[in-house]
């Protein structure tokens, strides 16, 4: 047993074996400082890991996991999104907009960002190779003749890119103020409505433009749920980016995860098969599906009476009319 076993199985300082007690000098303030370390490396929740006991700030811990994982390029932790969309407003759009700006101003090349982080980016700003490129040079050219052109926020993508929704990905309620509420359409006031009252819904039972407006506002986001039983495939890589060959430890996960999809498997016998905690193999499918690159087998809404406008996006047979 090492001591990211320890942490994982949050064994508590006075019950660590003596020899893992010595490693660390007998010390339980280098113990304390690694749990931290490893919580925010791996994006752990606050609430029933060992972190909550050395970081007394539950909100001052999602912000450095925030500010961690932006200036390490990572995913955005989706698996904690009821936190940092709901409490601290950070929604996926906000967060990679951070990460392109930062990498912008600090000259760092495209190649920079790992494939999944990349493919997130596209989906979500609509902002690839060529675009980041080109961003590149316009903040060059600005900045060389001290222009006083439009600022680099204002030069990147205002709202998200056109979003694919499944009609089975769930509809959550995130951080909505009183004045969010005075802007919305009669419609979207009443899905909010919904949404507030009634917990969250599926996709497909609520108009779609009114999901992609909310959206765009960031006033909603999006699970997309995995459980136990669900047998998933690799979809054609489309969208896929080919960025850094080598990894960190997140992004080797990822691949690991990947590479093991079997449609003839269950998510818990995949994580089983890779002796692979089931949430972290759960959480990986379920980007996955998020970035197109898996689709469910089954995903529980093949007989469900869909809003009649998903008939615009999808093929539904005898879809309502209303």
């Amino acid at each position: 047993m090492d001591v990211d076993t320890c942490i994982r199985e949050n064994i508590v300082w006075q019950k660590l074996p003596e020899d893992i007690r010595v490693l660390l000098g007998n010390s339980q303030r280098e113990y304390d400082k690694l749990v931290l370390d490893y919580s925010i490396k791996n994006q752990l929740r606050y609430k029933g890991n060992l972190v909550r006991h050395v970081k007394k700030s539950e909100e001052t811990y999602y912000d450095m996991i925030i500010k961690y994982s932006e200036s390490h390029l990572m995913l955005y932790p989706y698996h904690l999104s009821d936190i940092i969309v709901r409490e601290l407003r950070v929604t996926p759009f906000n967060y990679y907009i951070n990460i392109i700006t930062d990498m912008i101003q600090s000259e760092k090349s495209y190649d920079s960002l790992p494939n999944f982080t990349a493919a997130d980016a596209v989906r979500l700003l609509g902002i690839g190779r060529n675009q980041y490129i080109d961003l590149m040079n316009q903040n060059r050219s600005n900045r060389k003749f001290l222009r006083r052109n439009r600022p680099l926020r204002e030069l990147l993508p205002q709202k998200p890119a056109k979003l694919v929704v499944e009609p089975w990905w769930i509809i959550c309620a995130g951080s909505i103020l009183e004045a969010d509420i005075k802007v919305l359409s009669e419609d979207e006031r009443r899905i909010v409505d919904c949404l507030l009252d009634e917990g969250p819904q599926a996709a497909g039972l609520l108009p779609v433009p009114v999901v992609n407006s909310l959206l765009d506002r960031g006033l909603i986001y999006i699970d997309v749920p995995v459980v136990e039983s669900d047998y998933v495939y690799v979809a054609p890589l489309d969208g896929f980016v080919m960025n850094r060959v080598l990894g960190d430890y997140f992004e080797t996960l990822l691949y690991k995860i990947f590479v093991a999809i079997d449609d003839q498997t269950t998510v818990k016998e995949m994580a089983e098969m890779l002796h692979i905690d089931f949430y972290l193999v759960a959480n990986a499918i379920s980007v996955f599906c998020r970035l197109g690159f898996a689709r469910k087998r089954v995903t529980g809404m093949e007989t469900a009476r869909l809003h009649y406008s998903w008939a615009q996006v999808i093929s539904i047979p005898n879809s309502p009319t209303q």
